[in-house]
C-alpha cells in the first residue's frame, strides 16, 4: 500500500521549491544575465529532483519511488534550450549514487538520460501547440514512458509493477504531474502579467520608447554615481516644423511620423543608451561612456539619415529635419546635464534648425 503521507510530502517538497524559484525569479534573478539565470534554474531543477529522492515513497520495504521526473517535465516544457533538459535529467540521475553506488541507482541513471533524451525530441515535436496541449502531450507522453522502462530495466519487481505501479503510481504521477505544472503556469503568466504592466507603465504607448518617467529613473541612476557611466553625455533631439506636418497631413500621419522618427534614432543606438519620448516630437537620449566626439559623431550621422531619406506615409514622401542639444559630463556637471542639453537645442532651433548644438559650461 502507496503511503499517502508520503505522496503529500513528496508534493509539497517540489512545490515548495517551485514557488521558492519563483520568488528568487522575482526578486534577485530578473535582472542577472540570462545565462546565469538559465544556469540557475537548470542548478534548481537538478536540486527539485534531488529532494524529491531525499523524500522517496515506499511501494513496498525493499522500493521506493519518487517525483524525479516533473523536473524533466517542466524543463521540456519550459526550457528555451533543449540541451537544458538532459544536464537537468542527468544531473538528477548522477544525484542519485549520492544514497550509495549500487545497481539500483545506475538503472535510475539510465532510465534518467533515456527519458532526457526523449523529453528533449517531444519537446522539440511540440515547440509550435499551444501550451496546453503542449503541457497535456509532454505530461502523459513521458509518464506512459517512464512506466514502460520501469517495467523493462525491471527497477521493481513485476507483481509490484503490475499490482502498483500501473494501476496507482503511473495516474497518480499524471495527475501531481499536471497539479505541478499548472503552478508553474501560474507563477508564470502572474510574472509575465507584472513585467506587462511594469513595461506599460514606463513606456510611451505610440513609439514604445521609454516615458518621461522611467527615462528620469534611469538619468538619476546614471548620475548618482553608482554607476561606471563617465563621460556621460544627455541629447535632446527635436522634429523641425512638425506642426506643419500634423497642419498638412493630420495627426494620423504625424503620429506614424513620429513612429518612424522613433526607429531611425532607436536603430542608431546602442543596447546600452537608454531613450525616451519626453514629450511632443521631443526626445531624449542617455549616452553613457560616451565623450563630446563620439556622441557628436552619432547624432551627426542621425540627423543626416533623417535629412536625406525622405519619410513615405500613406505614399506620401515627407521631407523632415532634427535639431540636437548635447551635454557632456564631467565637463558640465551632471546635475546640470538635462538644463544644459535642452538650452542647446533651443540654441540650434533659434539658429535655423536641422543642426547640432554642443553646451559649454
Amino acid at each position: 500500500m502507496i503511503s499517502i503521507k508520503e505522496y503529500l510530502i513528496n508534493f509539497s517538497i517540489l512545490l515548495s521549491i517551485i514557488y521558492v524559484s519563483g520568488f528568487l525569479y522575482k526578486q534577485f534573478l530578473v535582472n542577472s544575465k540570462k545565462k546565469f539565470i538559465e544556469y540557475t534554474l537548470v542548478l534548481i531543477g537538478i536540486f527539485a529532483g534531488w529532494c524529491s529522492m531525499i523524500f522517496g515513497i515506499h511501494i513496498t520495504h525493499a522500493a521506493i519511488f519518487d517525483l524525479r521526473l516533473i523536473p524533466v517535465i517542466i524543463a521540456a516544457m519550459y526550457s528555451p534550450n533543449l540541451f537544458y533538459i538532459l544536464v537537468i535529467g542527468s544531473g538528477i540521475g548522477l544525484t542519485r549514487f549520492s544514497f550509495g553506488a549500487t545497481p539500483a541507482a545506475t538503472n535510475g541513471l539510465y532510465i534518467m538520460i533515456i527519458i532526457s533524451v526523449i523529453a528533449m525530441l517531444l519537446s522539440w515535436i511540440s515547440r509550435e501547440w499551444t501550451r496546453t496541449n503542449k503541457m497535456i502531450f509532454l505530461v502523459v507522453a513521458l509518464n506512459i514512458i517512464n512506466t514502460i522502462l520501469i517495467a523493462l530495466i525491471g527497477v521493481v519487481p513485476f507483481n509490484i509493477y503490475i499490482s502498483v505501479i500501473v494501476p496507482t503510481v503511473f495516474p497518480v504521477n499524471i495527475i501531481l504531474s499536471f497539479v505541478l505544472l499548472w503552478m508553474v503556469k501560474d507563477l508564470s503568466d502572474e510574472y509575465l502579467n507584472k513585467i506587462n504592466l511594469l513595461n506599460s507603465s514606463r513606456k510611451d504607448p505610440l513609439t514604445q520608447l521609454y516615458n518621461r518617467r522611467a527615462f528620469m529613473t534611469y538619468f538619476e541612476k546614471f548620475t548618482s554615481g553608482k554607476m561606471d557611466a563617465y563621460p556621460l553625455s544627455i541629447v535632446f533631439v527635436d522634429i523641425d516644423h512638425f506642426k506643419q506636418v500634423n497642419d498638412r497631413h493630420g495627426h494620423l500621419v504625424g503620429d506614424i511620423v513620429l513612429q518612424k522618427v522613433s526607429q531611425v534614432l532607436s536603430n542608431n543606438l546602442r543596447s546600452i543608451d537608454v531613450i525616451a519620448r519626453y514629450g511632443g516630437e521631443e526626445f531624449v537620449i542617455i549616452f553613457p561612456k560616451c565623450n563630446q566626439t563620439e556622441v557628436l559623431h552619432v547624432i551627426e550621422r542621425i540627423r543626416k539619415i533623417t535629412e536625406e531619406t525622405p519619410f513615405i506615409v500613406n505614399d506620401r514622401h515627407i521631407q523632415l529635419t532634427l535639431s540636437a542639444g548635447v551635454a557632456t559630463a564631467p565637463e558640465i556637471k551632471a546635475s546640470q546635464l538635462l538644463k544644459k542639453a535642452d538650452e542647446a537645442l533651443y540654441i540650434a532651433k533659434g539658429n535655423g534648425r536641422n543642426q547640432i548644438q554642443y553646451a559649454t559650461t
